[in-house]
């Protein structure tokens, strides 16, 4: 059975709400203060975590190498899609129903939340930055090698804009915070 985008969005949701719960418990069991707090931070890092991993594909039936997994190393090859949508005067339900360009706007987006959120946390630009380096860095690593050698190839694709667009999306979102605060 194969989720729609938007039962799918909801699934990672329900994850991250569920996991920043129980981060949020632990952390009141061990005394921390006002674990409630980092609530919102928790539940858009770890949806962000599902979305970028999700679903997993049997180990005993994966073909190796799986062609849709190959790294992406071309820096804003989305707008590549972009030009040959406006070339072909495409309608705006064609823009946003294709997927690439959907990937690229929800990368962008859920990691401006992820901005937003952090910036509650986090005083420094340098430390937002690292953050979001880091959090993209890591997801784009455990897709390039199959979660790390759990699985015998990548089954998601290492893509470099995805790099670029998770971290302007957080330095975007921590300086949509910063004028709001």
């Amino acid at each position: 059975m194969r989720l729609s985008v938007f039962e799918f969005a909801g699934l990672a949701l329900v994850y991250g709400t569920s996991a920043a719960s129980v981060v949020a418990v632990g952390l009141w069991l061990f005394r921390y203060p006002r674990p409630w707090f980092a609530l919102p931070f928790l539940c858009c890092a770890l949806s962000f975590i599902f979305l970028t991993q999700h679903p997993f594909p049997d180990p005993d039936n994966l073909v190796c190498p799986v062609p849709s997994a190959t790294p992406q190393l071309q820096p804003l090859r989305f707008l590549d899609t972009f030009w040959r949508l406006v070339a072909h005067d495409a309608t705006l339900l064609e823009y946003l129903t294709n997927r690439t360009l959907a990937a690229t706007a929800m990368n962008f987006l859920v990691c401006a939340a992820i901005g937003l959120t952090l910036v509650r946390h986090v005083k420094t630009w340098a430390r937002v930055a690292l953050f979001g380096a880091a959090l993209t860095l890591t997801i784009e690593l455990t897709q390039l090698t199959g979660i790390w050698g759990y699985y015998a190839c990548a089954y998601r694709q290492f893509n470099v804009d995805d790099l670029l667009l998770n971290m302007l999306g957080v330095l975007a979102g921590a300086a949509l915070g910063r004028i709001k605060a």
